[in-house]
């Protein structure tokens, strides 16, 4: 069946993100338009036609994984009823993220960091994403009870925003030094994160 203009323009787009991806983690963000489209079989009038943009082609692969991690996160809702629960939930969803694909997304992540150092408007746009990030997660605990109990109260949107901010950097710092020993202290950070449930005082 012949795909609509709409349906082919998104098959196009699909196709040009995974290629940017897997170029970007491969050869590095120097890596040429026409080695993008190509890989995608498709021509660089695509990807200017598309994204506007290198720089927006790169910051729509952020957006992506960013998205990804939203609905991850989302997911989680059911787990765990009390924050302590949902935190150590959230850990371990964190820790079964490293596979073998892991060093592919380590490299794109250190990749965006560089990025961010050299142009503002791309540190800009990946700040409001990390704040998406942040926000996401913070939703999911506020209003979780910090402890068992019918007395417990609910986390508060602060205390919450709080917390994601420490988790997402905790996560960060334990995935990406954990790469020279193949992550063997995932369970110490599982316990680092449950750790944290400490800055919402009972």
């Amino acid at each position: 069946m012949r795909r609509t203009r709409a349906e082919q323009r998104e098959h196009n787009r699909r196709a040009l993100l995974a290629s940017t991806r897997h170029l970007l983690t491969t050869r590095g963000t120097s890596v040429p338009v026409d080695t993008i489209a190509e890989a995608a079989d498709l021509t660089t009038g695509a990807v200017y036609s598309i994204f506007g943009s290198k720089r927006d082609l790169f910051l729509a692969v952020v957006e992506e994984s960013v998205a990804e991690y939203a609905e991850g996160v989302a997911r989680l809702g059911t787990a765990g009823a009390t924050l302590p629960g949902l935190v150590e939930a959230y850990a371990r969803w964190v820790a079964a993220g490293v596979t073998d694909d892991f060093p592919e997304e380590a490299r794109l992540e250190v990749l965006m960091v560089l990025l961010c150092l050299e142009d503002p408007f791309f540190r800009d746009e990946c700040l409001r994403l990390q704040r998406a990030q942040r926000d996401a997660l913070a939703e999911l605990l506020t209003g979780r009870p910090v402890t068992d109990g019918p007395a417990a109260r609910p986390v508060g949107r602060a205390e919450a925003t709080l917390i994601a901010s420490s988790l997402l950097a905790v996560t960060a710092g334990f995935l990406l030094r954990g790469i020279p020993d193949g992550h063997r202290d995932l369970d110490a950070m599982v316990r680092a994160c449950s750790a944290l449930t400490a800055l919402a005082t009972p």
